[in-house]
């Protein structure tokens, strides 16, 4: 394997995620002071929406034309797309928000499709280094509670990256499995995704004006603990699916996820700090198991032609789908009193039962 290419997948999504979920947390505790709750979660929203496009468009480019000549497009869009988000005004979050939503959507699929063709065995432990920069880019968007201003980092490093980029060889044309195409195997990847997406965001994006809501003032810190929690699971999760099989790992990190979303739900209304901290470390476990195979699940799923394009549009219309829905519901439900916090146990259930089927 060449060995340019982890660390450019890595480092891609790292930065992917980094600046999605910077902007997620402007969306949340910055931008309120001009937008209502609503109208940031719109905004936030639209980085959803984006996400399916850039999968697309930047996915044909990197079946077309190569993987790196996609890694090398999405570094672009988060030099600039970062640049205009550390102003910290809402006028430019728009452009910013469109420009990090399509190098998110089309960074994910890039660099897990480019590590898992580069590797032979072990390819759940192999692009489990792609899954491993969620939590790292999740650690590192903590900061932007500081200061908007520190998005001058990511976007200055995308940049410095581009001149290596040039370097990745190109691996398309490798068999790897089922090699699923048209209609029916993207539902698929969106269904496997679901669970995951919607439980993911509704504990990482909206959780903790939720959780001011309810009167607890644990700040960031169950946020953090999760996120360190998994850049220890992440990658013995993929290796477990190597040996135990995708389908069993992921569907076990579904059940426990739905677990945690109730136990969140129990911590907000008994209002006790002890329990947040307990739902969120739980839930650190059910996504590492579901996510930590999914790069590999993915890109084993469809066929070589088109296997970025399905593989970045399966995930991405699954987190528009479900994450981005369960986003805007959880925000709704801060104007709707302390009870109607149980809903959140049943969006977890119906995504994760979706997953569940379709695994």
């Amino acid at each position: 394997m060449n060995k340019y290419i982890p660390a450019i997948a890595f480092l891609t999504t790292l930065l992917s995620w980094y600046s999605f979920f910077s902007l997620g947390f402007l969306s949340a505790l910055y931008f309120p002071r001009y937008l209502s709750i609503v109208g940031s979660a719109l905004l936030y929203f639209t980085s959803f929406v984006c996400r399916p496009l850039g999968a697309f468009v930047l996915g044909k480019v990197a079946d077309k034309r190569g993987r790196s000549v996609s890694v090398i497009s999405v570094l672009s869009l988060i030099a600039v797309g970062d640049g205009l988000l550390s102003a910290g005004t809402p006028i430019l979050a728009v452009p910013s928000t469109l420009m990090i939503g399509l190098a998110l959507g089309g960074g994910w699929s890039s660099s897990s499709v480019l590590l898992a063709e580069a590797v032979r065995t072990l390819r759940g432990t192999w692009t489990s280094l792609v899954q491993l920069s969620v939590p790292f880019g999740l650690i590192l968007a903590l900061t932007v509670s500081l200061s908007p201003r520190l998005m001058l980092i990511p976007s200055l490093t995308s940049a410095s990256l581009i001149a290596i980029s040039f370097k990745i060889p190109d691996t398309r044309g490798v068999k790897l499995g089922m090699e699923l195409s048209g209609v029916k195997g993207l539902v698929k990847g969106i269904m496997v995704k679901a669970g995951e997406s919607s439980n993911f965001y509704l504990f990482t994006s909206f959780s903790l004006p939720l959780i001011l809501e309810a009167g607890l003032r644990v700040g960031v810190l169950p946020v953090l603990a999760m996120a360190i929690e998994e850049t220890f699971l992440m990658v013995p999760m993929g290796a477990l699916s190597d040996i135990k099989g995708r389908r069993q790992i992921i569907r076990a990190g579904m059940m426990v996820m739905f677990s945690s979303a109730v136990l969140l739900s129990l911590s907000l209304i008994l209002r006790w700090n002890y329990l947040v901290y307990a739902s969120f470390l739980m839930f650190g476990i059910g996504d590492s198991l579901a996510y930590a195979p999914q790069g590999a699940y993915l890109a084993e799923l469809y066929d070589p032609k088109h296997r970025v394009t399905m593989t970045g549009l399966a995930y991405q219309l699954s987190a528009l789908f479900s994450g981005g829905t369960s986003v805007v519901l959880a925000s709704l439900l801060l104007s709707r009193g302390e009870y109607a916090i149980l809903a959140l146990p049943l969006i977890s259930l119906f995504y994760v039962t979706l997953s569940i089927i379709s695994v």
